[in-house]
């Protein structure tokens, strides 16, 4: 076999661990999204591999086919991977950065070493160039690695400003190091030696990157623990609420108790007088009261009781149709509390989605609670004009202000976390539906 032929499929597979290593880290950071199908991913890895293949054997500028495959890769990352945009741009960044490191840092320490220039070693096809991509990979993937075993996933919620910032820092750090790359290469041809000036300057990118990693970290935690302290607030507003509601619904109904003797004393006159229509008047009336004061639901906590009472009597006065099976176990791990943050949020989201649906026939609201095997699964379900799931997965919002929003999902997220428990939510013909579960 000719030696140009071991040479391309060395380069190939070259460009296919490469691929792979960019497959893998996404994965780790952002994970691939179900609803793209296993045949496409294998083959996109192969597409994409192919074409990296192909863009190191036409001539182009170094910078061009840099930017190209850069762009082709974050394509890949849009399609392919789960998150928000800024995430993927960012990990997209990222990888390619180290990947432009590793390969001019062992370039020019190599060339130091061997006392070669730095564009023999890389284009020529000697042993220095079989040993460069060697160490250049080995490096490269011992830093990914480094990078996934110390990251933690969390929700990103760092303002959009902070994000350009970070991103920006990443790219003139990579764009830097192009820059130096090519002088070196045309310094090396006049004889210039500039190796260490390179190294020094790699170095100092890689330095900044890692400070500006360490400071997205930082302000990952902040932003978190930000948030945290809001759900906890809104835990507490909550709790007095309800507390509120509850004694309000007993006031209520120790009054009806109260003027029931007097009721049946008027009703029983109006029948011996044998007015009848003003009978039925009356009756007509208590039912009104009744409605106001009852409880429809007892599962044997008040808490529970007082939450879901109070919102089936809101959407009662809302025309909203509440149809509501519960069974909640006695003896279950689980705190009042936690039930009334997941059952208020979610019904508080369900009431104002179907207010603002026109047609009163359509308004209504599904709740299911029993136990299931270890599980207390909880599914709530209600009408909506739009699908408020976006393409990644992740729920939008039509209001405003979308910063002081959906802290009531973020809620609900916390209390299955707090109970390595399972959320999923789904849109289906025109219903969102809420399916929880909790381990009992």
């Amino acid at each position: 076999m000719p030696q140009s032929i071991l040479w391309n499929i060395y380069e190939y597979n070259l460009c296919l661990i490469e691929v792979l290593l960019f497959y893998d880290f996404l994965n780790s950071m952002l994970k691939r999204d179900i609803k793209v199908k296993k045949e496409y991913y294998c083959l996109s890895i192969i597409l994409l591999s192919v074409f990296t293949f192909i863009l190191t054997k036409i001539n182009i500028h170094l910078t061009i086919r840099t930017i190209l495959l850069y762009i082709i890769l974050l394509l890949i990352a849009y399609r392919l991977f789960k998150g928000d945009i800024r995430e993927k741009i960012f990990f997209v960044t990222m990888f390619y950065f180290f990947l432009i490191f590793t390969d001019i840092l062992v370039a020019n320490i190599l060339s130091c070493f061997i006392g070669r220039d730095v564009k023999k070693i890389v284009i020529n096809q000697t042993w220095a160039r079989v040993l460069f991509s060697q160490i250049s990979k080995l490096l490269f993937f011992v830093i990914l690695r480094v990078i996934k075993n110390n990251y933690t996933e969390r929700e990103t919620d760092i303002p959009r400003d902070y994000w350009y910032w970070i991103l920006l820092v990443y790219l003139i750090s990579g764009l830097n190091l192009l820059v130096i790359f090519n002088i070196s290469l045309i310094l090396d041809e006049l004889n210039v030696n500039i190796q260490y000036l390179t190294i020094a300057i790699s170095l100092g990118s890689l330095l900044i990157v890692i400070i500006t990693y360490y400071i997205f970290i930082k302000l990952n935690s902040l932003y978190n623990e930000r948030n945290n302290y809001r759900i906890v607030e809104i835990k507490n507003e909550m709790l007095q609420k309800e507390m509120e509601e509850k004694e309000s619904i007993y006031e209520g109904v120790r009054k009806f108790q109260h003027d029931f003797k007097n009721h049946i004393i008027c009703l029983e006159s109006l029948l011996k007088q044998e007015k009848f229509e003003s009978a039925n008047e009356y009756i007509d009336g208590l039912k009104d009261e009744v409605a106001e004061t009852y409880t429809w639901i007892k599962t044997g906590n008040d808490v529970v009781d007082a939450i879901l009472n109070q919102k089936k009597l809101e959407g009662t006065k809302k025309n909203i149709k509440m149809n509501m099976k519960i069974n909640i176990p006695e003896g279950i791990n689980i705190k009042p509390l936690d039930l009334c943050t997941i059952l208020g949020n979610a019904l508080d989201n369900g009431i104002e989605v179907n207010e603002k649906i026109e047609d009163i026939h359509r308004r209504n609201i599904n709740v299911k609670i029993n136990p299931y095997k270890d599980y207390l699964f909880i599914e709530i379900s209600n009408p909506t004009l739009f699908n408020p799931i976006d393409d990644e997965g992740k729920l939008k919002t039509t209001k405003k202000d979308k910063e002081n929003h959906g802290f009531g999902m973020k809620s609900i997220k916390s209390v299955v976390e707090k109970y390595n428990g399972i959320l999923n939510y789904e849109y289906d013909d025109g219903e969102f539906i809420l399916s929880i579960m909790l381990h009992i």
